[in-house]
């Protein structure tokens, strides 16, 4: 973690790339400056204090055509570079040191900020559709196809137009630079919560594998819940502990323990390795425990993929009464 940090960018209008950019360099430091400017403002830097990005034709600036030769294109996509991607490259193993993200998520917690937030970023700062770009290269589909496919792809309100919102409206006398501070405030605490997403994600999967290799009987027991649907589907495909299982039980976010049925096929809703017994869907309360013969089942849903009791033991019956029908 640095003490201090002296950034430099643009100034006037204000985007997405150049505030994630200042976002994510704050998060590295204990206190920063941010200086907006022209060209003609910008620090020499010859003790290579300043962080200079998205001006001056720097290693971090894309606005020049010798720039965006230099630095080319996403990994496996044709999104240019942008500040915020610029950043992020350079910067992440800092960034995420100071946050303490765990050594051996770091390269992972790169790539899914850099997939699910940075690249979409920087290509709506460079003014690339990749919808628009593939369809390029589709000479059986028409013009008209075209245009009303990439119309039906557009999203109408995205985290860059949520950012360009910061910036004030002509009726305004606020500085513009009160508001980049502002906005770059909003847009750290998107960052954190992204990347507090992603190590959150990857601890779960490491906790959700380890309860896999202990589950036995078709039950997978979880002491406390953690999204498990996707890793058992894709830890089906090669383990057989994974493959074997029918239910999870885990304590309910409302209280109680929940017992749910684990699916073949997520895309497909319906598609239980063991459903629960269809006398118990629907019901609730005493009528609910009467029927399955648990004394404190509270409920089944009623398309019958999940039901509730008020203890783990509970829970725990109504897997095995499951298993019996």
């Amino acid at each position: 973690m640095r003490d201090y940090i002296k950034m430099f960018t643009h100034n006037g209008l204000f985007h997405a790339d150049d505030v994630f950019a200042a976002a994510m360099l704050s998060l590295m430091c204990d206190d920063y400056e941010v200086v907006r400017g022209g060209d003609e403002e910008i620090p020499s830097n010859e003790d290579g204090s300043w962080i200079v990005f998205d001006i001056g034709g720097g290693e971090l600036d894309h606005h020049t055509p010798e720039c965006l030769e230099a630095n080319g294109t996403h990994p496996g996509t044709e999104v240019p570079y942008a500040a915020c991607g610029l950043v992020w490259k350079k910067f992440y193993p800092e960034i995420l040191e100071a946050l303490d993200c765990p050594q051996p998520f770091v390269e992972r917690v790169y790539r899914r900020i850099e997939s699910s937030l940075v690249l979409g970023i920087d290509a709506a700062d460079n003014g690339f559709d990749p919808v628009k770009n593939v369809l390029e290269t589709m000479n059986n589909v028409t013009d008209d196809q075209k245009k009303e496919i990439i119309s039906a792809s557009q999203i109408p309100y995205s985290i860059s137009k949520m950012i360009a919102d910061f910036n004030p409206s002509w009726e305004s006398d606020r500085p513009y630079d009160e508001a980049f501070l502002d906005a770059m405030s909003f847009a750290k605490d998107v960052l954190l919560n992204r990347i507090d997403s992603a190590i959150d994600s990857l601890d779960g999967r490491d906790f959700i594998l380890r309860h896999i290799d202990y589950s036995a009987g078709h039950l997978l027991i979880l002491e406390k819940f953690a999204p498990w649907q996707g890793i058992v589907t894709s830890e089906s495909r090669n383990n057989p502990k994974a493959k074997d299982l029918w239910y999870v039980i885990s304590p309910a976010l409302r209280g109680g323990w929940n017992i749910q049925c684990v699916l073949e096929d997520p895309d497909d809703r319906t598609s239980y390795r063991h459903p629960l017994p269809e006398s118990w869907h629907g019901l609730r309360g005493e009528e609910f425990a009467k029927v399955c013969g648990v004394e404190d089942a509270k409920f089944c849903h009623p398309g019958g993929f999940i039901a509730g009791a008020d203890s783990q033991s509970g829970a725990l019956s109504l897997a095995s009464k499951a298993m019996e029908q």
